[in-house]
């Protein structure tokens, strides 16, 4: 499957070069960079700051490029040994400077590669003695990241200087990598979906296969529990089997196919401001898949439009952290484009709690010692105060309280206590400024008293 989906991958770089006509171009621009073939696309904390990875297979060529103008101007920060490629890049949200990569052989082996001075020196960290397509998603705290290749699993601590094999890992078929709501991680495959709730330390299949099973991409809700969109996408001997967009809202038991059909997704994004706003591209295939680009939802993918891409290809997605500003990996560079973003708010449902005037999202996750986890269910007691249960609606197992004080340290405060002694992730956001505070009780642990008076500046 890993060689199969390398095929593809170069089939996308070589046959997705067609543009289209200058009217389609409203909205989107690009200025580079120069190996215009551009694989991977990933952002920084700010709005600014993009990292591309390139390559040229038909010269030999791959390098990583860097803009801190929101793609306007390009410099090259270093360039691939001859017969690798560059593929996924991953900067660390908690550790901007640190920035993951990793390379394809044509030796037939992947290496992994860090920065950890905003890609001015990169290091080799890790090499794999087999092709694989490397996936990255941060961990918990900065210089923490993992990383699948195939059906293998990789930690990391120390921001990719060394990498840890995890053993045993259920993976059966070349799997990926994405992170969900509350701290939830997800692993999936053409066929296969696994999520874990401690950070990747276990693992556990969930949900069920797509009408078209052939999954390319997941993406989860990161506001909203159990809110899936997977992108598919299969190729048959005459053209494309079946691709497009389905949607679950079960964490992955039950797909229903959104209008956005017939295309070989490749990448879908959703903006972590509001969540309503997704993404999806799709690559050109030559004859095969002659359609291709980049399409945008308000309604959580429910309905799409197309956007306009002036090119009939696009491989990978980035958001700015803001989701102002939409970056899309093409055949012929980085294309950027605005989004209209309005207001953050808080939405409360059954794994929410919406406090302090609505401005804190409260959300949680528990994993017991034997590996079952979930999502904790919420109930608002006051406009500051709520409560979650896990495992019966009768028994509370944690209370919180988020509220302002800054009148007294110029700071908002978050209090919590709890009723259990699992693993119990806590997460605070701020949806005006986008700051998250994750609050971790550990296994078999009781529950510590969590007296917090400067968890969020003011105002």
């Amino acid at each position: 499957m890993e060689r199969m989906r390398r095929g593809v991958l170069r089939a996308i770089l070589v046959l997705g070069v067609v543009s289209a006509p200058a009217s389609a171009q409203t909205g989107w621009e690009s200025f580079g960079p120069p190996l215009f073939q551009v694989t991977d696309v990933a952002t920084a904390l700010d709005d600014g700051t993009v990292y591309a990875s390139s390559s040229d297979t038909l010269a030999g060529q791959s390098a990583i490029f860097k803009s801190i103008d929101g793609g306007k101007t390009w410099t090259a920060l270093v360039q691939a040994a001859s017969g690798e490629y560059y593929g996924d890049v991953l900067v660390d949200p908690a550790s901007p400077s640190t920035v993951y990569t990793g390379t394809l052989g044509n030796d037939s082996m992947t290496r992994i590669y860090r920065s950890i001075d905003a890609g001015i020196n990169w290091a080799l960290g890790l090499t794999i003695p087999d092709y694989c397509v490397p996936s990255f998603i941060p961990g918990n705290g900065g210089g923490h990241a993992l990383m699948s290749c195939g059906t293998g699993l990789w930690t990391t601590a120390d921001s990719g200087a060394s990498w840890q094999a995890q053993s045993p890992v259920p993976f059966t078929e070349a799997t990926r990598l994405t992170t969900g709501a509350v701290g939830s991680l997800y692993a999936y495959g053409p066929t296969t979906l696994f999520i874990s709730n401690d950070g990747g330390n276990s693992w556990q299949k969930t949900g069920a296969v797509p009408p078209c099973p052939a999954v390319n991409v997941l993406a989860a809700d990161p506001l909203k529990p159990n809110s899936l969109i997977v992108g598919t996408g299969q190729l048959g001997a005459s053209g494309l089997a079946c691709g497009g967009i389905y949607l679950s809202s079960d964490g992955g038991y039950d797909w229903t196919a959104s209008p956005l059909t017939g295309v070989f997704v490749t990448d879908v994004a959703l903006d972590t401001v509001d969540s309503t706003r997704a993404y999806a591209s799709a690559s050109a295939l030559g004859s095969l898949v002659p359609k291709g680009g980049v399409w945008a939802s308000t309604d959580r993918g429910a309905t799409w439009q197309d956007s306009s891409l002036p090119t009939n290809s696009a491989s990978r997605l980035a958001l700015a952290k803001s989701g102002k500003v939409l970056y899309a990996a093409t055949p012929l560079g980085v294309y950027t484009a605005s989004t209209t973003n309005g207001p953050s708010t808080c939405t409360p449902d059954a794994f929410t709690l919406c406090l302090d005037q609505a401005r804190f999202r409260v959300q949680a996750t528990w994993t017991r010692n034997d590996g079952s986890s979930g999502f904790g269910h919420a109930a608002a007691l006051t406009g500051d105060t709520g409560d979650f249960w896990f495992f019966d609606a009768r028994n509370i197992e944690v209370v919180i309280k988020v509220l302002e004080g800054c009148t007294t340290n110029s700071h908002r405060w978050v209090f919590a206590s709890g009723l259990t002694n699992v693993l119990v992730n806590l997460t605070v956001t701020d949806v005006v400024t986008g700051t998250t505070k994750l609050y971790t009780n550990p296994q078999g642990t009781p529950f510590a008293s969590i007296q917090d008076t400067s968890a969020f500046s003011c105002p």
